[in-house]
């Protein structure tokens, strides 16, 4: 008896194991990042300070730094970044996000993709097609704060559209996308006249 529940907990546990979300991009932007974290910057004043990645420039509107990372499969991909809103320098500033999913890290609206953003009024989501954007939701409250952090996560499922967004451990987002983008090649940071500080970005991966 004791053996068998012993067999049965080994698989138990071996299950739980196979099933949990498996982490395929980790950057602190410090000296544990291996060679995989490769940021190229396209807009903006962007710098890795040996602990955050710093975006300086308060005048541009759209500021780009993209890293190539393969996003395929059926299944969850989760998104999480830890930034602090520094200086804001426009009407709608503080104001930064990260595209997800993204086709093209050059292109102003990252090619098709996802983004995730935060304003001064409220977080949002957007879905980028055909070089044009589009906010699909919008909380009409949580809005960016200068001097404040906060961590961001995303869950996406791909078979089914669903995208979350969490905002500091709490649900503010929750669409559904009837023709969900279904790979990418690209994960992208983006502020909007706004100095601020990316603390890690890290993905995971769960297949369905």
């Amino acid at each position: 008896m004791k053996k068998t529940l012993t067999v049965l907990l080994v698989l138990a546990l071996a299950v739980v194991t196979f099933a949990a979300p498996q982490l395929i991009y980790e950057a602190n932007f410090n000296k544990t990042d291996g060679k995989n974290v490769d940021w190229v910057p396209v807009n903006g004043d962007w710098d890795i300070d040996g602990e955050y990645m710093v975006q300086y420039d308060l005048n541009d509107g759209n500021t780009n730094i993209w890293q190539e990372l393969a996003q395929y499969g059926d299944g969850l991909f989760i998104y999480e970044y830890k930034i602090t809103y520094d200086v804001a320098g426009g009407q709608w500033a503080p104001a930064a996000g990260l595209h997800f999913m993204a086709s093209d890290g050059d292109a102003p609206q990252r090619g098709n993709s996802y983004l995730v953003f935060q304003d001064l009024n409220e977080m949002q989501l957007y879905r980028c097609e055909g070089g044009g954007i589009v906010a699909v939701k919008r909380t009409g409250m949580d809005p960016a704060i200068e001097g404040q952090t906060n961590v961001i996560r995303v869950e996406f499922e791909t078979i089914t559209g669903r995208i979350a967004v969490f905002l500091n451990d709490r649900l503010v987002i929750e669409w559904f996308d009837d023709y969900p983008i279904l790979d990418g090649d690209f994960i992208s940071l983006r502020t909007n006249q706004t100095a601020v500080r990316y603390d890690y970005v890290k993905v995971w991966y769960q297949k369905m």
